[in-house]
């Protein structure tokens, strides 16, 4: 990094170093969430951020962002085009989204964008297969999704200069979790109705949505996450898989510390005593 008298300028690889420092290795599966402003002045704009995610993974990682649709959700499944619905997630994920070389998963309201070697297995068939029921749609975070290709190949998360709030990936939590529950209701005098009560797209209901800022003190507690700082930006890190097996049990085990009174009402009314 260099410094002016008015500003500091953030250079490519001080983004690489940056990132190195969080953990991020050669061949690494790396899904970035992202705030250009957060850095301050970056030499490049968002494509030096970009390339440097590339060149921290190299051409045996791959680089992911969300590009995900949330200005007009309510007409998110209407409205969906692939090839040119934006991202809504900030202007280096969209620059990332119109890069040539980059693949986009084909969902309405969860798509991802990837670049590298397993781009393509993880973008493909967003929709294909093992629906999940959930507040987003029921194939947001379905078993073919890139969600659950992420967890299930230990992806690293980061979070350049936006706070873990923006982390998609405790959605993929909140759908196992609900997938769980809805699985232990034996009874279908039970689970129909238990079902009716779930929130969906567009469609009011009780969800288990997962407080970020009490994750990110277990996963701390753990010494599971990582942070760096480049320019005016602080990166925080943790893994996919990492995330998932400290969070899960702890909210399937004890429901009480972590949702409102009106899923634990569902819970109880369902599922048994909380």
């Amino acid at each position: 990094m260099t410094e002016t008298a008015d500003r500091t300028v953030v250079r490519k690889p001080d983004i690489v170093r940056a990132l190195q420092i969080l953990g991020v290795l050669p061949g690494d599966i790396l899904l970035i969430h992202s705030s250009m402003k957060s850095f301050g002045y970056v030499a490049g704009g968002p494509l030096a951020v970009i390339e440097a995610a590339m060149a921290a993974v190299t051409g045996q990682g791959t680089v992911v962002f969300p590009t995900l649709v949330q200005r007009d959700f309510a007409h998110a499944y209407i409205n969906w085009d692939k090839a040119r619905s934006p991202s809504d997630v900030g202007l280096i994920s969209e620059t990332f989204r119109r890069m040539a070389g980059t693949v986009r998963s084909d969902q309405a309201t969860h798509s991802v964008a990837a670049w590298g070697r397993q781009a393509d297995e993880l973008t493909r068939g967003h929709t294909a297969y093992g629906p999940r029921m959930g507040t987003f749609g029921d194939y947001s975070f379905s078993y073919s999704s890139p969600w659950q290709k992420l967890y299930l190949y230990g992806a690293r998360i980061c979070f350049m200069g936006v706070d873990t709030r923006s982390n998609t990936f405790k959605h993929f939590v909140e759908y196992c979790l609900m997938e769980t529950l809805l699985k232990q209701i034996a009874d279908p005098r039970l689970k129909c109705p238990a079902m009716a009560e779930v929130k969906q797209h567009n469609k009011p209901g009780i969800w288990p949505y997962i407080d970020s800022a009490k994750a990110e003190r277990v996963l701390g507690q753990q010494n599971l996450i990582t942070q760096a700082r480049c320019g005016d930006a602080v990166l925080t890190s943790f893994k996919a898989d990492d995330f998932y097996q400290a969070i899960y049990p702890l909210v399937l085990g004890r429901p009480q510390d972590w949702f409102n009174p009106e899923f634990l009402a569902w819970h109880e009314r369902y599922c048994g005593a909380t």
